[in-house]
């Protein structure tokens, strides 16, 4: 009966611990791992345009990418191709939910876009222009100068979940495949010059953020 008995409490044990981890484990879909920086400062290096930033935080980023444009592969970027450009990124509190963008360019540019509101992180295929409106959901929607695109195959690794009384750097890896979207070829006094463009991307992004109060 002894024997039984404490077969009964080793297993009650182990659900209590695994019920724990789970209620410990406060976002679902993403990673914690503290040891992305070192990942991070791998993939990224100084830019010049850096200088004496440190809200919106600007830095050379590698561009790991396959995009697509109406359906056929136009470009690919592995890590054997070395190719890294100016990226900026940062996150924000609204309300009760955590947001942090990252995108390549320096004025508009693409990138990702995390919302992590209760208990769960979103990942989106981030696309914003600077001068005028240019991207859509569908065909024939109006053009918006930002938008958030759904993906699939996504993958969030943060060094941390910002505390929101906390100014800091946080580190991490976004991974996705994007669904379609639409961009404008291009525009002529004001007016947008036909046919539109289906595109989409799967990326793999390392970044640090720092804090910006959008208040």
């Amino acid at each position: 009966m002894t024997k039984y008995f404490i077969i009964i409490i080793t297993f009650c044990s182990i659900l209590s611990a695994r019920g724990q981890t789970t209620k410990d484990n406060l976002t679902v879909g993403l990673t914690i791992d503290p040891n992305i920086k070192t990942e991070v400062e791998k993939n990224i290096t100084i830019s010049e345009f850096g200088a004496r930033q440190d809200k919106i935080l600007i830095y050379n980023n590698r561009m790991l990418l396959d995009f697509y444009e109406d359906d056929k592969l136009s470009s690919s970027l592995k890590e054997q191709d070395n190719k890294s450009t100016v990226f900026k990124s940062f996150y924000y509190w609204q309300g009760d939910t955590l947001g942090i963008d990252g995108a390549f360019g320096l004025f508009g540019g693409t990138g990702f876009s995390i919302k992590m509101v209760k208990g769960k992180a979103t990942l989106y295929h981030m696309l914003a222009s600077d001068n005028f409106p240019s991207y859509a959901y569908n065909q024939k929607d109006s053009l918006i100068f930002r938008l958030e695109v759904p993906c699939t195959d996504t993958k969030i690794i943060l060094s941390e979940i910002p505390d929101a009384t906390k100014n800091k750097v946080i580190y991490g890896y976004v991974e996705f495949k994007s669904g379609d979207y639409y961009s404008s070829s291009s525009a002529a006094n004001g007016q947008e010059i036909l046919p539109r463009k289906k595109h989409r991307a799967n990326m793999k992004i390392y970044f640090k953020s720092a804090y910006v109060d959008i208040k």
